[in-house]
């Protein structure tokens, strides 16, 4: 009797160790499903990133708009924490970026400083994060990253990088490797695209003979800042006494009045990222993204160093600007009526023959 009981125990143990095994073994094959799915899903993210990629470097778009497609894209479906693409401009870099960080909101950074030994990675690569110089990241508790280097193929030379980051440790591997090369150069050809692409719209949106922008960009512009912008300030100013020149010294003197006084303008607004559009003849109009009392320093800047020109201290004609400024939503609270009151009150000002002085609109 004991013998059949212990065959029987010994049956049950071999049946409870066979199915420990099969649950095992199903949880080891669940595991691998789960890892293949992964890399297929993630397989695909990096496919469809390359397709819209190439539709992006097919398009003629402005360069800012192009990275904010290509950074968003990256940072859907790759799943990194931060993206940042460096590039070398005329003064340090701009970095085009997007984190997790920061609610994923699209930046754009100029004059940032990059260390030369990042252009000088030959191939996409992960970073070893234990460098002593990791302040170029852009995430936080970054330990993994991934750069990889952009080239210019017509002129041979390094443009700038991608840097991608990630929380995890071992975050990337050979496959996301071999991905960013492949897409560093969809990249670099975007960017050349773009760069061709803002240079002809630089062309049909300034004027000929000042540099500034001309009344086909304005409408762009102004669509721009009412989508975007929650304050701003306009104004419009002309130069006074300017028929004299004409009439004195000929047209050819009077353009190159214009050229100066506008050159000035430019000079005075682009620290501030301002713009400037000839409107038509010797009337301009200046755009500050700022609010009305720091333009207004700035504006008054600008009318003291009009009669301090060296051509206009030349001509012995009082050549002065007077100016008409409104700010949204301090002075004027509808965007569309902004030019209207500036335009106005700078008429009003020299009916009253207020000339040479800032007026203020109001609605």
């Amino acid at each position: 009797m004991d013998g059949v009981s212990n065959k029987i125990n010994q049956n049950t143990k071999d049946g409870n160790s066979l199915e420990v095994q099969i649950a095992f073994q199903n949880k080891k094959l669940k595991k691998e499903n789960n890892k293949l799915s992964k890399e297929l899903q993630k397989s695909r993210g990096m496919i469809w990133i390359l397709s819209q990629a190439i539709k992006v470097s097919g398009t003629l778009d402005s360069f800012k708009n192009a990275m904010q497609k290509i950074t968003d894209i990256i940072m859907g479906i790759m799943g990194v924490d931060t993206c940042t693409i460096w590039l070398k401009e005329d003064l340090g870099y701009t970095s085009y970026s997007r984190s997790v960080y920061s609610g994923n909101e699209y930046k754009v950074s100029e004059g940032e400083e990059l260390p030369e030994f990042l252009l000088k990675i030959k191939q996409t690569s992960v970073f070893d994060v234990s460098h002593n110089k990791i302040n170029f990241c852009k995430g936080k508790n970054v330990h993994s990253i991934l750069i990889a280097p952009l080239e210019d193929f017509r002129l041979k030379k390094r443009t700038g990088i991608i840097v991608v980051e990630h929380k995890d440790n071992d975050f990337f591997n050979q496959s996301t490797i071999d991905f960013f090369e492949i897409l560093s150069i969809q990249i670099s050809i975007i960017t050349v695209n773009a760069r061709v692409f803002e240079k002809i719209n630089e062309v049909t949106n300034k004027d000929t003979l000042t540099e500034c922008y001309n009344r086909n960009y304005l409408g762009k512009l102004m669509l721009d800042i009412n989508m975007n912008k929650k304050y701003y300030t306009l104004a419009v100013f002309d130069l006074d006494n300017f028929k004299k020149v004409n009439d004195s010294f000929g047209h050819e003197k009077g353009d190159e009045v214009l050229v100066e006084v506008s050159n000035l303008a430019i000079n005075t607004v682009k620290k501030y990222k301002g713009d400037v559009i000839r409107y038509g003849g010797d009337e301009f109009i200046i755009i500050l993204i700022m609010k009305l009392d720091e333009a207004m320093v700035i504006l008054e800047d600008f009318r003291e160093k009009v009669r301090q020109l060296e051509i206009i201290k030349e001509l012995g004609i009082d050549v002065t600007v007077t100016i008409g400024v409104a700010s949204y939503p301090e002075t004027v609270p509808l965007m569309d009526e902004i030019f209207t009151i500036a335009d106005n009150v700078l008429v009003q000002g020299k009916r009253e023959n207020m000339k040479n002085r800032i007026h203020i609109g109001y609605s």
